[in-house]
């Protein structure tokens, strides 16, 4: 486990898979804050056996997928960028005390080579990452996969979106491995309406909102968007997770909700309260129609460079807020508001979004 640090913050990254592992943020005054999961069987050192994924046998924090899911190639969920090796190219401070830590996967991905930085700033509660492809052919899906414990309960906020929907099949189809509760496929226009497979709705913009159950959905950035963000505003659990991304890269945002819905190892019914909030370009198979900005995934080609940027991080739970209203950044700071129109400023390196800001 590598560790890359600046003041005040600090990951755990495993070149095994390219995880981060663990994100320790210590605000000044504040308590120390770990928002991102793990999964119980990483947090117990099991062994598990060879036939589940290495990135499942890893399940923590965050990393990068490509190929975004399943593919019908013989790769293992989540390609090689999430269950290869990355060899450190170095680490390196900036003026200002920028530390960015460089790796190299190992595995060619459709025959692009994949190289990732993860740049963190002194006083800086936020972890800036880019992901370049060099070369390769043809459309690639991709996704974060950023993941969050909240047993208390987190409430959801995201950009502004065109509306969402569920694939075309349950997660759990089958009663005997698990359960899902949501109705596959549908579309909606808003997370606070989302119909269940009983025909009632239920309001999904609060997780958990059921026991026992393994769901997804996937929602799209409205066309021509430049910034996308996501917000968790997880109160009795103490913290405030956000996340930006560059919406033209990356116009879904995939929920997945996992909340003790898979009976079959190594999940035991054991992996509870974990919402996976996975920003993406991936052919997810939700019929958006032409309203929004949904393009299956980024395009390789020889010769050619495409960067990735997404930054996330976590504040202390602001005393009074219920729902986060907006987020704005600019060259210097982000803003982060609450419906109840307080806001929180905070020092973030704008231009890690150049072209956007």
């Amino acid at each position: 486990m590598d560790r890359i640090a600046a003041d005040g913050i600090t990951v755990a990254f495993n070149p095994q898979g390219g995880v981060i592992d663990d994100l320790l943020i210590e605000p000044a005054g504040g308590a120390p804050l770990r928002p991102l999961h793990k999964a119980p069987w990483v947090r117990d050192g099991e062994v598990l056996p060879d036939h589940v994924a290495p990135v499942e046998r890893r399940l923590a924090g965050d990393f990068f997928c490509a190929p975004f899911g399943r593919r019908g190639d013989g790769l293992p969920i989540h390609g090689w960028a999430a269950n290869g090796e990355w060899e450190s190219a170095g680490m390196e401070t900036a003026a200002g005390g920028t530390v960015t830590a460089t790796y190299r996967l190992q595995q060619d991905v459709d025959g692009a080579r994949l190289t990732k930085r993860i740049s963190l700033h002194p006083g800086h509660p936020v972890v800036y990452q880019e992901h370049m492809f060099e070369g390769g052919s043809g459309r690639l899906p991709v996704a974060h996969h950023a993941m969050l414990h909240v047993p208390g309960g987190a409430q959801l906020s995201f950009s502004p979106k065109v509306g969402g929907g569920t694939p075309a099949a349950a997660l759990e189809p089958d009663p005997a491995r698990g359960r899902s509760v949501l109705a596959y496929p549908q579309t909606f226009e808003n997370l606070s309406a989302v119909r269940r497979a009983d025909g009632r709705n239920v309001d999904a913009s609060f997780y958990p909102f059921d026991q026992s159950h393994e769901d997804l959905v996937v929602m799209s950035e409205t066309a021509g968007a430049k910034l996308g963000w996501s917000a968790a505003l997880a109160a009795k659990d103490g913290f405030l997770f956000f996340a930006v991304k560059d919406a033209a890269l990356l116009p879904q945002t995939v929920l997945w909700m996992s909340n003790g819905g898979r009976n079959y190892a190594p999940w035991n019914g054991r992996h509870r309260a974990v919402v996976g909030i996975e920003e993406g370009a991936a052919d997810v198979g939700v019929p958006f129609g032409a309203k929004g900005s949904e393009p299956s995934g980024v395009t390789l080609e020889p010769g050619k460079m495409t960067a990735i940027r997404y930054a996330f991080g976590a504040i202390s739970a602001p005393p009074g807020w219920t729902r986060i209203g907006d987020i704005a950044v600019k060259v210097g700071k982000i803003t982060l508001t609450d419906e109840s129109g307080d806001s929180r400023t905070l020092a973030f390196l704008g231009d890690h979004f150049s072209d956007a800001v």
